[in-house]
């Protein structure tokens, strides 16, 4: 029984089966061979982009810069909020014992003149410099210690009389050298004049005393001729004492001169160190160029506290760059020149669109930070923006100092084809 009803099915099944058009199985057999054909196609043509992700802190290259009190006391305001300031511009000062304007005055002296400028000579004696006045008094004695130095010729004066008498001396020796000359010639011929008289003595032609006062004024004549001589050893011997003198009054000069300076220049330094400690206490003024903005609601004679803000100094803006930090896993695809699409959380993506970017450097080492999963190895990146701050959607972003916001950096552009083998791959080697 069970058997005729199965054969009376495969009948009705094979009934139905022959009575199916031909022309329509061919064609739904060609739609799908087209179909296949025409995913796989597009699996070769359609590439979709492989991305790295990450956190992005957009900045200027220059960042504000905030200044604080270094010092509790009322404060006189220089400056109003909104003036554009140069570097070094004084925008208030905290109340000392010292006026800033001597202050700054001095300061502007010690770095324009040198000691043997005389503009240090110009120098008042009436400034009020509160804590400086010690170093500054200090100084004021070593420089005028030094000027009288230098502007003393009493060294040279030694050295001068010196050389006077040397010459003098020198004049004196060549005379006592003429002078032995003449004396040794009558010594000669006091001699000659006594072999004579010593014949007249044997022929007693000439008494023997006579002969014997003869001999006597030669033997004085010969000790002149010594007596000459240890005198030119003499000056000769006080020339070069005299010479030696003026070695040593050189020597002397030197030695003073560098420790005089060296006390000058200690002292310079100690009032150079002492006035820069005041500015940095006392006197708020612009580390940079740019726009100043209060950082509270100032008046004259405000008392301000030791570390509190005051004010900010805001450059020029400048070009943006952007700063991401990307975990040391997977950063190997990214490369220098690879396009980065940054959305920033303050602009809404769908309404203003991302800012096209250029990765710019990436780092050779990593740089550990603490995350929730502990301490995570990351690499730094930086990214241009060569079309500026302006989106894909065409408008200008006005940026402030810093924004966050999301990247993708698009590190290659794969085939569907080629994903689907890597998958495939991947698991196969798994």
């Amino acid at each position: 029984m069970n058997d005729n009803q199965d054969a009376d099915k495969s009948e009705e099944v094979q009934d139905i089966i022959d009575r199916i058009p031909t022309r329509w199985t061919e064609r739904i057999s060609l739609l799908t061979a087209l179909l296949i054909l025409g995913i796989i196609a597009l699996g070769f043509i359609i590439k979709y982009p492989d991305t790295v992700d990450g956190q992005i802190s957009v900045t200027a290259h220059a960042a504000p810069v905030r200044l604080v009190a270094n010092t509790s006391g009322k404060m006189y305001l220089l400056r109003e909020s909104g003036d554009y300031l140069c570097k070094g511009d004084v925008i208030a000062y905290i109340e000392s014992g010292a006026d800033y304007r001597d202050i700054l005055y001095l300061d502007s002296t010690l770095r324009s003149t040198g000691f043997e400028n005389t503009g240090m000579d110009s120098l008042p004696g009436d400034l009020i410099l509160g804590d400086v006045g010690t170093a500054y008094n200090s100084f004021m004695v070593a420089y005028a210690q030094y000027k009288l130095l230098i502007q003393s010729d009493i060294y040279e004066t030694m050295r001068r009389n010196l050389t006077g008498k040397i010459a003098l001396d020198e004049q004196i020796v060549v005379n006592m050298v003429r002078e032995i000359e003449l004396k040794k010639q009558a010594v000669d011929s006091a001699y000659a004049q006594l072999d004579r008289d010593s014949l007249l003595v044997i022929q007693n032609a000439l008494s023997v005393a006579e002969y014997q006062q003869q001999r006597n004024n030669c033997l004085v004549l010969e000790e002149a001729v010594l007596t000459l001589q240890n005198n030119r050893l003499a000056k000769q011997s006080e020339i070069a004492q005299n010479r030696l003198e003026i070695q040593r009054i050189t020597l002397e000069e030197n030695e003073t001169r560098a420790k005089t300076f060296a006390e000058v220049n200690t002292a310079r330094n100690a009032l150079e160190n002492a006035v820069n400690v005041w500015k940095e206490r006392y006197l708020q003024y612009a580390p940079i160029d740019g726009e100043l903005e209060y950082l509270g609601f100032w008046r004259e004679n405000s008392f301000v506290n030791s570390g509190q803000e005051l004010f900010t100094v805001i450059p020029d803006k400048g070009d943006f760059f952007g700063e991401i930090k990307i975990p040391a896993q997977g950063a190997g695809k990214v490369e220098v020149g690879q396009q980065a699409n940054v959305k920033l959380l303050k602009y809404p993506y769908d309404e203003y669109g991302y800012l096209r970017g250029k990765v710019s450097s990436i780092s050779r080492i990593t740089n550990n930070i603490n995350t929730e999963n502990g301490i995570t190895p990351t690499y730094l990146v930086t990214v241009s923006f060569p079309d500026g701050m302006t989106t894909n959607f065409g408008r200008r972003l006005p940026l402030d100092f810093e924004t966050q916001g999301q990247v993708e950096i698009i590190t290659k552009r794969k085939r569907l084809i080629e994903r689907l083998f890597d998958n495939l791959k991947a698991k196969a080697e798994k």
